[in-house]
């Protein structure tokens, strides 16, 4: 299953003028060099064919086909550089509008007629350099900080997978039912990437610092259905407006996020990118706890009061 789009253009009182009937007349114009045939190929009379591109060059304000009448070989037509333009800008047009379908199709339809859920990627593959240990595994209220992210991610609306290397870390998510996959190399952009070959033809994928212990299903909630809503935003997770983490990002931003180098992720792509920055998306998160990171056990003991 699929979306149908049927691209048209419309004149200031909304009456259609251009489409694929109006586009099909011209390429078989420039094809056959001639209307009349055109007209006789689809099955439509000559004048049904006229009146349909006369129409069309009068919503347009210039000439779309350039006519010979009579001759030897009868009259001929073709088409004028500006009818030509016309087409290949339709054309590109209807591309866009097919692929953006196809997005919001398999935003708005995840899980449904076949089509992947949204996935997730679960950053867990760190240094923990300023905390001095692995801060992953550190205790928060009887469980590790990581124990208290994965539960923010409710069953069933995620395809999740947790990008760590092998040891403990990885442990502890296999031990609660989640894939990991080993990044090559420590970085985050190595982490980004790692998920993203996991994940593949997702609708979308959310990045997940698994040093959030304190963010909630409720925020979680609301980004996927901000993202359905929107389906070619990149949504952030905000604390009193200012964007933080988690971040979800549409299906065709993932080549841009894969080719980000070094100690960086998204964030690093919406910096550099106006165009990028342009479609995010903030959702309020239920309290500042849920943006809120471990970099230092300071920092953890903190999270420790917000109950």
């Amino acid at each position: 299953m699929r979306p149908s789009v049927h691209a048209s253009l419309v004149d200031g009182d909304g009456a259609r003028f251009f489409g694929p009937g109006p586009c099909r007349l011209l390429e078989g114009v420039d094809r056959l060099g001639s209307l009349s045939a055109v007209a006789r190929e689809m099955g439509m009379s000559y004048s049904k064919a006229n009146r349909v591109v006369k129409n069309a060059e009068q919503a347009c304000g210039f000439p779309l086909l350039a006519r010979r009448i009579g001759g030897a070989d009868g009259g001929s037509s073709e088409l004028t550089p500006r009818g030509a333009d016309l087409l290949a800008r339709y054309r590109a047009f209807e591309a866009a509008c097919s692929d953006a379908a196809d997005a919001a199709f398999a935003s708005c339809f995840e899980g449904l007629f076949g089509m992947p859920r949204c996935a997730c990627v679960v950053l867990a593959n760190g240094r923990s350099e300023r905390f001095g240990s692995q801060k992953l595994l550190a205790d928060l209220d009887g469980r590790p900080v990581l124990a208290h992210t994965l539960a923010a991610l409710p069953e069933g609306l995620l395809d999740t997978v947790v990008a760590a290397a092998s040891g403990p870390v990885a442990d502890l998510a296999e031990g609660l039912g989640l894939t990991c996959v080993a990044p090559n190399g420590p970085d985050i952009s190595d982490s980004v990437r790692a998920g993203l070959s996991a994940v593949g033809d997702a609708a979308g994928c959310l990045f997940v610092c698994g040093d959030q212990p304190r963010l909630a299903p409720g925020d979680v909630f609301a980004l996927v259905a901000c993202h359905q809503a929107n389906p070619g935003a990149v949504v952030r997770l905000a604390s009193r407006g200012e964007p933080g983490n988690p971040v979800l990002w549409p299906r065709d931003l993932f080549g841009a996020l894969a080719g980000v180098e070094g100690d960086r992720g998204g964030a690093a792509l919406i910096a550099s990118r106006p165009d990028v920055a342009a479609r995010v998306v903030t959702v309020e998160a239920l309290g500042p706890e849920s943006v809120a990171d471990v970099d230092t056990p300071e920092e953890l003991r903190r999270l420790g009061s917000c109950q």
